[in-house]
């Protein structure tokens, strides 16, 4: 298995197409803004769909089951994502252990869909964009921001409890920091429609852009 650095360096080479970078706190809308950009004629990637699909592929798989005790983080047998997450979040060294298994696949299998992509925008959602150090990958890199208190309130709605929030707060960067450094922030404390008239306005100015003008 080819290291993520590799993976990197190809992600960023790709020619001919505009490649941008999504991103967000918890809870900021980066689903609902993927689906914006798919509507206005992207090709979307979603990692964290990547990434439960690696997560049962059998490579990865036994090697989880041979890291962490079976009891925490099955459930029927079958692997509980949710359980794994609370195993790994409030453990950095487990944590850190679990996304050098997973970065390098999920980033083999981004850039493989966008490769072979016959469409000229593609976006690619991923939450640990900065940590990771994937700023590099994209032509450009696109935060969502909203008030911690909304982004709080939402975790909530979804039926997250508070500690499971903060927990998974703290093993990120922090908002103002993805804010300060990505390209372009997009405000999502509106309704939906506000946020899918930026995201068109976006796709319209990017599609004007010669091919050249791209990586």
């Amino acid at each position: 298995m080819k290291n993520a650095n590799v993976w990197k360096a190809r992600l960023a080479g790709i020619k001919g197409k505009a490649v941008i970078g999504l991103t967000g706190p918890i809870a900021s809308g980066k689903s609902l803004a993927l689906d914006c950009f798919r509507r206005n004629g992207a090709f979307c990637v979603s990692t964290d769909a990547l990434a439960a699909e690696v997560l049962t592929s059998p490579a990865c798989y036994n090697r989880i089951l041979k890291k962490f005790s079976p009891d925490k983080i099955l459930t029927n047998g079958l692997l509980d994502k949710k359980r794994l997450a609370a195993e790994v979040f409030g453990a950095p060294a487990k944590r850190k252990w679990l996304e050098a298994l997973l970065h390098p696949e999920i980033l083999r299998r981004t850039y493989s869909l966008i490769n072979k992509s016959r469409a000229k925008l593609a976006v690619v959602e991923t939450p640990l964009l900065f940590e990771a150090g994937l700023q590099d990958c994209f032509m450009l890199t696109v935060c969502l921001a909203a008030p911690e208190k909304m982004l709080e309130a939402r975790a909530l709605k979804r039926g997250w409890s508070r500690a499971e929030y903060r927990a998974r707060v703290k093993a990120q960067l922090g908002a103002e920091l993805k804010y300060a450094r990505a390209s372009l922030v997009l405000d999502n404390a509106g309704k939906p429609g506000e946020l899918a008239a930026k995201i068109r306005f976006l796709c319209g100015f990017l599609k004007t852009l010669k091919k050249e003008n791209w990586k």
